[in-house]
């Protein structure tokens, strides 16, 4: 099939375009998915971290809880009581202390206080005491002098719960078990259902078994996924992140084992909304890339059909030149006109046509003027061979009548005969020496026009290689601005993520001012306790003897109070400074914030100017090709005109010889003439 200038224009600046945007679109989003996966991994596996951290400091701080309560005096003079009047004398003091614990601290659903044989001897709920837990795993790793923990279904409620324990020393000796049931409702609202990532984000908290300890549907908390692979695979690594499939659906879960408690902090996502924002990258580029198709489409063939539209009309006149029509119609002048009028390449070719196609009909008008004087002087010689063959036969008729005057009516004849073709040769020369003349000027305008193509053909390799270069350095002003676009996606990420930052800084900002506040009241409660004790032991001093006893135990109390007090303050301190340092992260976290939106607004400047220089590049490229392609057409044109003039040379030679024929004719001519004469002179003679 074969394709006109105007498709295979519009097919070898489209296509290329095409496959480029494509490649290119593609290219910005497999690096995009991957820069964005490489992020978000980055970011949750941070906010895991963050999450677990947050979940370990809640434990240990229960922890020191339970600890510091057996270093307490009630309970450990409770222990060490000897007898049960004494026991019963300190059962209350011991008691309001469990109870205190539970109040103090809401996370802790109950708290214990088991003997040497594992019996629950005091409890914050009195309903518990008695019960025998001398088999339970943390009673008896609490007996060994360490701190344990026990994640497990309850045997009489049959919720999950995690026990906590820690044992009661003195001189080094075990006198006992202090543990707290942990409130896992409350826990788990206070930190895994708080929060909150996109539409589909959920934390959750395992065991070393697989028991869902926590998670904001409480449908699944109890649930056992020990059996499951992914959740096996978690137990496994501990730490980390893996794909796995739920419900038919695709996500990701990134894992952060808190060693101390036997729990593992899950993060989980649906993949599809973590690379969202690639997908909308795709879809913008695909519709950019649209866009750009049509306006160059549109562009292409605007120029396209005016350089095909003129190239059309200028074969139109060569071809009518060709076969000699040299007189164009109005119509078919102004069309000619207008193209001669253009300023650039077609224009110039336009007037080259129109001058050589003026020389050419000029040419020709001369030679065809000459060779009609040649055939009238041609003529004029038959007339007068005619005239002269006539005299001759009435010469003979009439010898005998008229010799003499007949002889003189021949030189008459002959004379005339003589003169004429002696005229004749000369318009013949003259006319010979008119054709060799236009051969030659044909010639010359040949050359000229051979000339005029290899320059052309110049100026479209030089257009060629002007259009490379344009395309290369659009390809690195796109790849430029590809990459300006992926800076930019990574620091809204990096922004976003100081954001998060910055609430979750103040948030634990006002947890610590909370736990300052309750610190607080554990310091005047333990003062007003220092002041009870001091008073009850004034008063055992009146008492005597009497109150020797009830000294003792005012005496224990405030001690108590004195190391309460001591460990408020101990306590206030860490709060402090762990207050100052959450002041200092938010500062730097605001800082951080209004450096990233100035990289931003920079990031964002450059990609602007980078998508201005690949539009003047783009056009560049397409004027650049335009050049070549319609100097490609004019060398094309420059063949045609050049065969034409070939042409038109072939007949002015063809014209030049029939010239030398009809001199040789006249020469002849001029002879019989000349004998005419001599024939006439021995007649007179005669």
């Amino acid at each position: 099939m074969k394709l006109r200038l105007l498709p295979k224009m519009l097919l070898l600046i489209l296509l290329p375009t095409l496959l480029g945007l494509c490649t290119v679109t593609w290219f910005s989003y497999t690096r995009g998915e991957r820069a964005l996966a490489v992020q978000i991994d980055d970011e949750l596996a941070a906010v895991t971290r963050s999450q677990a951290g947050q979940l370990g400091s809640v434990a240990e701080l229960l922890h020191k809880v339970l600890d510091n309560a057996g270093h307490t005096s009630r309970i450990s003079n409770f222990l060490k009581a000897g007898s049960e009047w004494e026991k019963d004398a300190l059962r209350p003091a011991m008691q309001a202390s469990l109870k205190s614990i539970a109040e103090d601290f809401p996370l802790l659903a109950a708290v214990g206080l088991l003997s040497p044989e594992g019996v629950v001897v005091g409890h914050s709920n009195p309903a518990g005491i008695n019960t025998n837990l001398s088999e339970r795993p943390y009673f008896k790793a609490a007996m060994q002098g360490k701190s344990s923990v026990l994640n497990a279904r309850s045997k009489v409620s049959g919720a999950v719960t995690t026990v906590m324990a820690a044992p009661v020393m003195n001189d080094g000796k075990v006198l006992g078990v202090v543990y707290g049931t942990v409130d896992l409702t409350m826990f788990s609202a206070e930190t895994v259902d708080a929060v909150r990532l996109g539409q589909t984000g959920t934390s959750f908290v395992y065991d070393g078994s697989g028991l869902l300890l926590m998670h904001p549907n409480k449908d699944y908390v109890g649930d056992e996924d020990g059996n499951l692979d992914w959740v096996r695979q978690i137990l496994e690594k501990r730490n980390g992140n893996l794909s796995y499939t739920w419900d038919g659906k695709e996500k990701l879960a990134y894992f952060q084992e808190i060693p101390d408690m036997d729990w593992l902090v899950v993060l989980s996502m649906e993949r599809s909304e973590v690379l969202a924002p690639a997908a909308v990258l795709l879809r913008g580029n695909l519709m950019l890339m649209l866009a750009i198709v049509l306006v160059v489409g549109l562009i292409v063939f605007t120029v396209a059909r005016s350089i095909t539209t003129a190239l059309k009309n200028e074969e139109a006149f060569v071809g009518r030149v060709a076969e000699g029509q040299f007189e164009m119609s109005d119509q078919q002048r102004a069309v000619h006109e207008k193209c001669v009028a253009r300023t650039d390449e077609i224009g110039g070719l336009s007037r080259g046509v129109g001058i050589m196609t003026e020389n050419l009909q000029k040419f020709l008008s001369e030679s065809e003027q000459r060779a009609q004087e040649a055939q009238k002087a041609t003529e004029e010689a038959r007339q007068a061979m005619h005239e002269a063959e006539e005299a001759r036969r009435a010469a003979e008729g009439a010898r005998r009548d008229g010799m003499l005057a007949a002889a003189e009516q021949l030189e008459e004849v002959a004379s005339v005969l003589s003169s004429a073709s002696t005229e004749l040769s000369a318009q013949i020369e003259q006319s010979d020496r008119g054709a060799a003349e236009s051969a030659q000027r044909l010639s010359e305008a040949a050359t000229a026009m051979n000339e005029m193509n290899a320059t052309v053909q110049e100026v479209a390799r030089n257009a060629g290689a002007a259009s490379i270069a344009s395309a290369e350095t659009r390809e690195k002003a796109q790849h430029g601005s590809s990459i300006v676009a992926q800076s930019l996606q990574s620091i809204e990420g990096v922004r976003h993520i100081s954001g998060q930052l910055k609430e979750d800084m103040t948030q634990l900002n006002e947890h610590t001012r909370d736990i300052t506040r309750i610190m607080g009241v554990i310091s005047d409660i333990a003062d007003q306790t220092n002041l009870l004790a001091l008073n009850a032991a004034i008063e055992a001093a009146r008492a005597g003897e009497a109150g020797r006893g009830f000294a003792v135990v005012a005496d224990e109390v405030r001690k108590l109070a004195e190391k309460t007090m001591a460990s408020t303050l101990d306590v206030s301190s860490v709060i402090k400074a762990i207050q100052d340092s959450t002041q200092k992260s938010t500062a730097s976290a605001e800082n951080a914030v209004e450096q990233i939106n100035r990289t931003t607004e920079l990031a964002d400047m450059s990609g602007q100017a980078l998508q201005e220089i690949v539009a003047t590049v783009d056009a560049t490229a397409d004027q650049v090709h335009a050049i070549a392609t319609a100097s490609e057409e004019q060398s094309a044109a420059s063949e045609e005109i050049n065969l034409s003039i070939v042409q038109v040379n072939d007949m002015s030679r063809q014209t030049a010889d029939a010239m030398g024929e009809a001199a040789r004719a006249v020469s002849d001519l001029a002879a019989q003439a000349q004998n005419l004469n001599t024939l006439i002179q021995n007649m007179k003679r005669a």
